[in-house]
């Protein structure tokens, strides 16, 4: 007899992306990638932001590369939690990090990935308790341009999703291009495109974004300074 979770992972793999297509990967801590060429690299937002939230999500970041980049790290970080299982979490983080503009086509493409993940096991340890890991770890991120009213940042890390009970952990690397925009005073999510990979092997094959090779990814970006 097959567990729960044997012949399910690109089952799963297809859930996960559905769910977070937009916000693939959140970031937490971590310094994996080559050093920053300065002092002015962005802290993931353990504690960054938290002078001011919208519903549950720091939004308090500065106008500056690095501000754009903790936002968009915070913002990810938000979407990689069983709290989105809820009702009606989901679309009230949405509404806080995305343009009026673009709530609604970013809540249309991750209502069904968040409803099947709430109605599958991950959702139904989350009811009753069971401890389920929901969470992400950083690689790094690029500022691939940057005005005081715009910025785009290319970020990877992976989420590790699973629970003590019936579904096993697995992490699931992914890339993400967000597009920003600051009005009212912060940082607003304009557009954004995820895909999974690339994995830590040393090339991947095509996917939404293209193909990647690790080591050539890895020399453009900076590493995540850890919150204190």
């Amino acid at each position: 007899m097959r567990s729960p979770t044997e012949g399910s992972a690109p089952r799963r793999r297809a859930l996960l992306l559905t769910c977070a297509a937009t916000l693939l990967v959140g970031f937490l801590a971590g310094h994996a990638l080559s050093p920053s060429s300065g002092g002015d690299r962005a802290a993931t937002p353990a504690k960054a932001g938290a002078a001011r939230s919208l519903a549950g999500v720091p939004v308090s970041f500065s106008d500056s590369p690095a501000g754009a980049a903790q936002a968009v790290a915070a913002y990810q970080r938000a979407f990689a939690s069983p709290a989105i299982l809820r009702e009606g979490v989901l679309q009230s983080r949405i509404e806080a990090v995305a343009t009026p503009d673009y709530a609604a086509t970013m809540l249309a493409a991750n209502s069904p990935g968040a409803e099947r993940l709430a109605a599958g096991p991950i959702g139904a340890g989350v009811r009753r308790g069971v401890q389920t890991l929901y969470s992400a770890i950083p690689i790094g991120y690029r500022v691939e341009s940057f005005a005081p009213d715009r910025a785009r940042v290319l970020t990877w890390g992976f989420t590790l999703l699973g629970n003590a009970s019936s579904v096993e952990p697995a992490a699931y690397f992914g890339l993400t291009h967000t597009e920003l925009v600051w009005t009212e005073g912060r940082w607003q999510i304009a557009e954004t495109r995820g895909g999974f990979g690339p994995t830590p092997r040393l090339a991947t094959k095509p996917g939404p974004l293209g193909a990647y090779g690790v080591i050539d990814l890895a020399r453009g970006l900076e590493s995540y300074e850890l919150a204190p």
